[in-house]
């Protein structure tokens, strides 16, 4: 794999595009971070949502036990499980702070995870789409639909795991479809 690819390959991952939304939902929310700034809003996400799944990943990258993409499937359960207790810590933090959007975002993180957990038992479902069309499903919930064409950013991401050979194409629609159906109802019942 080229180091360009890998390059945009990482920045387009779950733990990168969560980053980005954090920032957006802390610093640009219609309905504010509760009880602390957003700074502080933004800080807690990047930890929970970004740094411990990203530490934990590196962690055994760098033991040589997984590749830094986890192309394995069968190896990337307990890295689903850490990414999922992860996004509950926030969830309770942001809770416990009345960061409503944060919490919401933490939740909707928790479910869609702990359900690729479960389906990537018999089938590898494209955590790189779902890394995408959660984010951009949540950012249509909370500001509606003029941020509908960001969907078009799944073009990229799709044409960059084909090429990769990362997934196939119903791999790619497994992840989008998941995501943005949990993300949607997520947001509808909890915001």
């Amino acid at each position: 794999m080229g180091k360009k690819l890998l390059l945009l390959s990482l920045f387009c991952s779950a733990p990168a595009t969560a980053v980005m939304l954090s920032f957006l939902f802390s610093f640009y929310s219609p309905i504010g971070t509760g009880t602390v700034g957003g700074m502080q809003s933004f800080l807690l996400g990047a930890l929970f949502l970004t740094v411990i799944p990203t530490m934990t990943i590196l962690y055994f990258y760098r033991k040589g036990i997984i590749d830094i993409e986890l192309s394995e499937r069968r190896l990337r359960t307990p890295f689903y499980a850490v990414g999922m207790m992860s996004q509950m810590m926030a969830a309770i933090v942001f809770y416990s702070i009345h960061d409503s959007i944060m919490f919401v975002t933490s939740m909707a993180y928790a479910i869609v995870t702990v359900l690729m957990m479960f389906i990537n038992l018999k089938w590898k479902i494209s955590a790189h789409a779902s890394g995408v069309a959660g984010p951009v499903t949540a950012i249509y919930a909370v500001y509606g639909s003029q941020t509908l064409p960001l969907y078009l950013l799944l073009l990229p991401i799709f044409a960059l795991r084909l090429k990769l050979k990362a997934h196939n194409i119903w791999q790619l629609i497994g992840g989008t479809l998941l995501a943005t159906i949990v993300t949607y109802v997520v947001y509808s019942m909890m915001l």
